[in-house]
Parts: structure tokens; sequence; C-alpha cells
């Protein structure tokens, strides 16, 4: 058993492929992919029969248990011969790696025997399946795994070979290919099961086949589509014809008229057949009663089959098993040759990241100095992607979700506030264009005494002034408004405020907490550890929220009660612009200066002569409606710009952004107040921890290896 198989005959050894092979053996495989060999096809198309073809091996193609799980056959050229040269060993797969239980079992699994027969084989996969499965359970539905059997024959003859078969895919026809996939008449036991196991035999070859760096041998015995699940993977792939090589199996066993579509296919020229780049090779199977002659009458009978005359238009090099590992060879060696320089930079990679994961870990938090350590370590990193978030300097926070462009949003969110608290569609009592509103009050007509009729009617802000200066007239001189007039109007004008600012608020706390859910995952990735946290940190963020509405409920009661008062010049200004323009256009002539009341009260005895004798005047009341009304104009907008900045700076700058905000909380300070025990409930590693780190940590050991040997390969 120590030779070499036949059709690698004159085919030299090569150090990559033994390279490709150390990597599967360290079990790389399961977070890298590697380029590897792949059996393919559905149930009964002769797979088992092509891989002992191939490697030589005989397995036992009646022993169900063969397609449960897949099977990695792989040879090594070693420098010397090993008295136990067959080992077997299990790697998990990419689902059951984080199966423990199933490591647990893996550890003590090691099968070592002298050579490689089928009685061998047959015992290696019994023992193999009771590992991967665990003891038997009544009513188990699910019957395949993801972890590869390991089978390694070595020797100072053998080369560097390695192949995977995979379970056989359900085949059959496509009512009931449909009806096992999608549940249909599946409701006992027995059915539910086959539809189970029909899904993960096809994910797992979808896992296989998905993987670019693969050559795949896809064996059918059949040409009809409709009953290969394999021809309906392959459509659903890209590019997957691209690295799939045809294997007809079962060439000699014709039917009535099945020669002719046999020839076609391996002459690439069958239209219901899914074009393969790489085209179809032909075999003859190992029939049942063949199965005890040697593998050099096997050959044999099959080179005579295809000296047959219903082989002759058939390409030579595209029948035998010679010829198609011949070009599985070349294609195999190019596929490594180009692909090694792209793994190495993934191995790299992953390695710069496992260890990247194992620092953010720390050390094992087994003692109050190392939870400690810990603490402060998530603590510091927390401060720094929080000030960074906070200054606009998004590039620090190693994350693209743009959850953490905080300042940005916060900006945004501001910007939008200003122009809601603007919009005069959601004032109560909106502002008119002062200037045409005398304008059009000098139309009603030339007796004055018609305008405040027309003021105390039309409704609208002027009507609310003129009602309020009614109510209050038995409260301040004859001539004035009361002051509270001015204020009641106010009230009126900025009482939707509320309701604005209250939502800005609340969306800017909201844009904080998601700014602070991205930040506390990458400064504890630590799922148990963070959930601790923020436990100790409801406190906090009750307080937080608290003393933010608190700010704002002062602020807007501030404007509710406060009275209305400002040193702005502006005011001053705006009045006394609105009653040059009151005279210019409701008196014909230009006031002669600032206005007071008494200059009010000029204008009111004062008359032009217009519309021949009759003069024209304002009356008092109308005065000062007139003179409230500009007034408030010029209050509201100093107020209201007055609100937005205290909003924005004491509010969200001093409450919500300040030092009470959750990302800064989470702080050295915090935690430095905490005894062993406190510090020890929150940080300390639980059995999730520890898988973890035990993960990384022989992740780590296999890419450093990988590496190692990689440096070894480059000096040969």
């Amino acid at each position: 058993m120590d030779k070499r198989p036949r059709h690698f005959d004159g085919v030299e050894s090569s150090e990559q492929l033994a390279f490709i092979d150390e990597l599967q053996a360290l079990g790389l495989s399961s977070t890298i992919n590697l380029p590897e060999l792949v059996v393919v096809g559905d149930q009964s198309a002769g797979k088992s029969s092509v891989l002992q073809a191939i490697t030589e091996v005989s397995f036992p193609v009646k022993d169900g248990t063969c397609t449960r799980f897949p099977i990695q056959i792989s040879f090594r050229q070693t420098s010397a011969a090993k008295e136990l040269p067959i080992k077997a060993t299990i790697v998990p797969g990419r689902q059951s790696e984080d199966d423990g239980a199933l490591i647990a079992r893996m550890r003590d699994f090691t099968v070592e025997r002298k050579e490689l027969t089928t009685d061998v084989i047959k015992d290696i996969i019994e023992e193999a399946t009771e590992c991967i499965f665990g003891a038997h359970q009544a009513g188990r539905r699910v019957s395949l795994s993801d972890a590869t059997l390991r089978i390694e024959r070595s020797g100072p003859n053998e080369m560097h070979w390695t192949i995977i078969d995979l379970p056989g895919l359900i085949r059959g026809d496509k009512k009931k290919q449909n009806e096992v996939l999608n549940g249909a008449n599946g409701n006992g036991p027995t059915d539910t099961s086959m539809r189970m196991n029909a899904a993960v035999a096809s994910e797992l070859a979808r896992e296989y086949l998905e993987n670019d760096r693969n050559i795949v041998l896809v064996v059918i015995d059949d040409v009809d589509v409709e009953r290969l699940r394999i021809f309906e993977l392959m459509e659903e792939i890209p590019g997957l014809e691209k690295r799939c090589i045809g294997v007809l199996n079962k060439c000699d066993r014709k039917q009535e008229g099945s020669d002719e579509w046999m020839v076609k296919l391996l002459q690439n020229d069958l239209s219901t057949v899914p074009h393969l780049d790489h085209g179809w090779f032909g075999l003859r199977n190992r029939v049942p009663n063949e199965a005890h002659i040697t593998d050099a009458d096997r050959d044999d009978r099959e080179s005579a089959e295809f000296l047959k005359k219903d082989w002759q238009d058939v390409a030579k090099n595209r029948t035998g098993i010679q010829a198609l590992m011949s070009y599985v060879d070349k294609e195999r060696r190019a596929q490594i040759q180009s692909g090694i320089p792209h793994i190495v930079t993934e191995i790299r990679q992953k390695l710069r990241e496992c260890e990247s994961d194992l620092n953010r870990m720390g050390e094992a938090r087994d003692s109050p100095k190392s939870q400690r350590h810990f603490a402060f370590q998530f603590c510091n990193e927390m401060q720094r992607m929080a000030e960074a978030t906070l200054r606009g300097q998004y590039q620090v926070v190693p994350s693209q979700d743009p959850r953490i462009m905080l300042r940005y949003e916060v900006q945004r969110r501001l910007d939008r506030f200003y122009d809601d608290m603007a919009d005069t569609d959601k004032m109560p009592l909106p502002f008119s264009d002062f200037e045409r509103d005398l304008e059009l009050l000098s139309y009603t007509g030339p007796d004055p005494s018609a305008w405040d009729e027309f003021v105390m009617s039309a409704p609208g802000l002027y009507a609310e002034i003129y009602k309020e200066a009614k109510i209050s007239e038995g409260c301040s001189l004859p001539g004035t408004i009361h002051p509270d007039v001015e204020e009641k109007i106010f009230r009126k004008q900025s009482i939707h405020w509320e309701d604005i600012a209250r939502r800005f608020v609340d969306d800017v706390k909201d844009l904080v907490k998601n700014c602070y859910d991205v930040l506390i995952r990458i400064a504890i990735p630590n799922s148990k550890v963070r959930l601790e946290v923020s436990r100790l940190m409801i406190k906090t963020l009750e307080d937080w929220h608290k003393h933010a509405d608190t700010a704002l409920s002062e602020l807007l009661e501030d404007n509710q009660s406060r009275p209305l008062i400002t040193r702005s010049p502006k005011l001053l200004e705006d009045t006394i612009r609105a009653d040059q323009n009151r005279g210019e256009i409701l008196l014909g002539r230009r006031s002669r200066g600032a206005s007071t009341d008494h200059d009010q009260n000029d204008d009111v005895n004062g008359s032009l002569e217009a519309d021949g004798d009759h003069p024209r005047f304002i009356s008092t009341i109308l005065s000062q409606v007139l003179f409230v009304r500009a007034r408030l104009q010029s209050y509201y907008m100093i107020a209201l710009h007055r609100f937005i900045d205290n909003v924005a700076m004491q509010v969200v700058e001093r409450h919500i952004l300040g030092p009470r905000c959750p990302m800064l909380t989470i702080s050295v300070e915090t935690f430095a107040k905490l005894d062993d025990e406190e510090l020890n409930a929150i940080t300390a590693e639980d059995e999730s921890d520890a898988r973890i780190r035990a993960r990384l940590e022989r992740l780590r050991s296999r890419y450093t290896e990988a590496l190692k040997r990689w440096e070894r390969l480059r000096v040969l």
C-alpha cells in the first residue's frame, strides 16, 4: 500500500501541494478558503466508485455512513516510513467549529493503522460517526455534519494529493425533490428527517462549491436534468461552471439508445446539460462482482471498454482515469500556484485580527488585578472614541457605522430644529407683512374711524391684540395698553416652542444612545461584560435623561413666565422704523423722529389735509395696537434666536453632550470606586469567555504555524 497511484507515475511532487495539505491538516479550512479537489454528485451517481478509481482505495460503497459527513483522503510524502502510516482525525467545519461537545470528543479521536483496507476504512468511518454525532439519540432528525473526517496515508513513496468526498445530494423526479425540500406531504418523522437532511446536504455542497479556489468533479450517471440536484446548484452559483470538471460515470452500462447522448456529452455537445469550461470525462464503473479485482485489472477493463467502436468519436484524452487525473493534476497545480500568495496574505490578515481580538480581551480575568486592568483598558478605549466622536474626528473610531458621526448628525438635527422653530406656519398667531398691512388699512376708505372697526373685526394678530387691550383697558391709563397684553400675546405665539424643542432634544438623545451602542460594542466585545456594564450605568443614564429634560423645562418655563426683557438694541431700532412706516403710509407724511408715547399722541392729535377738508388721524387705541404689534415682531425674533441658542448650548452641549454624556461616563473614575466583589461580578470571565479565548488562541497558533511553514517553503 505504500506505492503511489499508477495514474500519477512520472508526476513529480510539489512543495506547494504539501504546503496546502499542511494548512488543511492544521484545520485552516474552517476559516480560510483553501484550494481543494471536491467530488460532488447526486445519490447513487457512483461518487464512491470514482473516488476509489482516483485514490485506489477501496471504499465500503454499500455503507450509508460514508455520506453523513465530508471525507478527506490525503496522501503525504514523508522522508521516512512510519510504523503506522494510516492516521485518521476529525477537523470541525464552519458550523461545527463552535460545538463545544464535538470539540471535546474530537480531542481524543485519533485512529492509526498499518494499511488502508476496505475493512479499516469501514471501522474508521464508524468510529468517526460515533465521535461526530455522539451517542445515539432517539428521534434524531439531522444525521449530517460539516465536520470532516481526514484520513491520511503517509510514506516516502507517496505524493501529496488530497480529495474530498461530500455527502450525496437528493435525487429523483422534480416533484419528489420539491416535496422533500419544501416539506410537502412531509408530516411524519421520516419525511421530516429526509427534508432536513436534504437541506443540510445541499448547504454543505453549496459551501464547498462557492469556494472559488476549489476544483469540483461533478459526477453523474444520467443526463436527465430534471432529476439531478447538482445541476440546480450549478445554476444557482455564478461562475461555478469555470471550476467544474464533468465526470460521466458508468459508461459501460449503456442502455438502449443511451450511447448517443453519452458520446455527445463527452464531446461537450449536449444542450440539456449545463456548459462546463473544462468539459466532460468518461469512466468505466467497477461493477459489484468486480469488487475484489486489482486496480490494474480495473484499468485494463476500462481501456478495453473505450477501445470499442461505440467510443471511436470521443477524443482519447477524454476517457479513462488516467486522462482524467492528468487533466485534474495540471489544473490543480495551476490553481494552487496562482492562489498561494493570496492565501498567505489572508492568513496574515486573519492573524492580525485574531491578535487584535485577544489584545482586546486582555489577559485571563481570574484575579482582581487582571479584572481591574481589563476594566481600565475598555474605559480608556471608550473615552478615546467618545472624545473623537464629540469632536468630529471619526477616523479615530475603528468602525464604518454611520452612527458614530455624532457631531455631524447633531448639527444636522440642530439645523432642522432651527427651520422648525422659524416656520411661521406653525405659529398660533403668525406675523404678516407690517407695511403691506398698513397699506391695506389705508385703502379701506378716507374715514380713519373705519380703521378701528376693520382691525377689530379682522381675524388674526391685530384682532387678538385689540381684544386683549380692551380686556385690560380698565387697568391702564387712558390712551395706553396694559403691559400684560404684550406678554399674553407673546405666550400664545410661542406656545408651540415646547413641542418642537422636546422632539429635538429627544432626537439628539437618541443620536447619542445610538453612537453609545456602537462604541460600547467596540470597546467591550464581550456580551456578558457589556451587559453588566450597561446595568451598572442604568442610574447614570437615568440621571442624564433627567438633567437634560430639567434643563429644557427650565428654559421653557422661563419663556412662559419671565418678563419680556432684552438688552438688544434691535428692538428699539425695529420699533422706530415701524412707527416711521406707520406715519408715512397711514398719515401721508414722514414721522419727525424716534417715536415715544408723546410722539404717538401728537400723531393722533395732529392731522393733515387729505381729500379736501377731511383730516386723517389715528385713534389712540389703533395707534397702540400697531405699536404693540411692531414691538412683538421684533421681540419675538430676538427671543426665538435666544431660545434656540439656549437649547443648543445649555441643554445639548452642557447636559446631553457634556460630562454626563453616556459615552463619557464609562470612565476609570467610575470603575475605580468599585470594590473587588463588584468588579468581579462585572468583568470576571464565564464559560463563553473561556471558549472564545481558547478558540482565538487555537486560531492564532494555527495561523502562526502556517506562516512558519510558508517561510520554510520560501527558502527551498
